[in-house]
């Protein structure tokens, strides 16, 4: 099915305000294990969590590649393009051209602010927040709408263990149309943030 088949429908106020509100929450216990899509209205707050240990690697240098944004597009499958945008201090901008492929096609254009903060014992916490999601071509069809992540760096015995939370907003299922758009909208938020991490762990390998 053609997606520009699909109505266009732009981020509701409503589900805006809802993801801020849980984003807040969120930020405030992100050392919690999640596994949720949650409805709320006009749209889903799709909320993921998943870690990985890397042997024989550091967290200085998992920060080291994680800052590497115009290496994204070699390093990470859904990055077609990347680009730094500006750096101050620990404080980076930058923005990624992200394509989504499950059924149907999708190209993003998006940008994000992150913080690098180091934390006691040696490990970092990474905090990236979307400022811009942006549907290639013009349409809004609300496959993504926000897109945050949040990193736990650590050293462990033998390596580094590497923790990550996704939040991210999308449009609802609509009626008639769930073989098409379900697994783009569902599916893919817990499948991306463990490709991610598959990615990143084969980068440092």
């Amino acid at each position: 099915m053609n997606p520009m088949l699909l109505v266009l429908l732009s981020l509701p106020p409503s589900a805006g305000m809802e993801f801020d509100a849980y984003v807040t929450r969120a930020e405030s216990q992100l050392s919690e294990r999640t596994g949720v899509t949650r409805e709320v209205k006009g749209g889903l707050i799709h909320d993921w969590s998943a870690e990985k240990f890397i042997a024989n690697r550091t967290p200085e240098q998992v920060v080291k590649l994680l800052q590497s944004y115009d290496r994204y597009r070699d390093v990470y499958p859904e990055v077609t393009e990347s680009r730094l945008i500006s750096r101050e201090g620990n404080r980076f901008r930058a923005a990624l051209q992200l394509k989504r492929k499950k059924v149907l096609t999708v190209i993003l254009n998006t940008e994000y602010e992150v913080d690098y903060q180091a934390l006691d014992g040696g490990g970092w916490r990474v905090m990236s927040r979307s400022t811009k999601v942006e549907e290639a071509g013009g349409g809004d069809h609300g496959f993504l709408w926000r897109l945050n992540s949040y990193w736990t760096i650590t050293p462990a015995q033998g390596g580094v263990k590497v923790q990550c939370r996704s939040i991210s907003m999308s449009r609802d299922v609509p009626h008639g149309l769930g073989w098409a758009v379900r697994p783009l909208v569902r599916d893919m938020p817990r499948e991306s943030l463990e490709t991610m991490l598959a990615a990143t762990a084969k980068a440092l390998e």
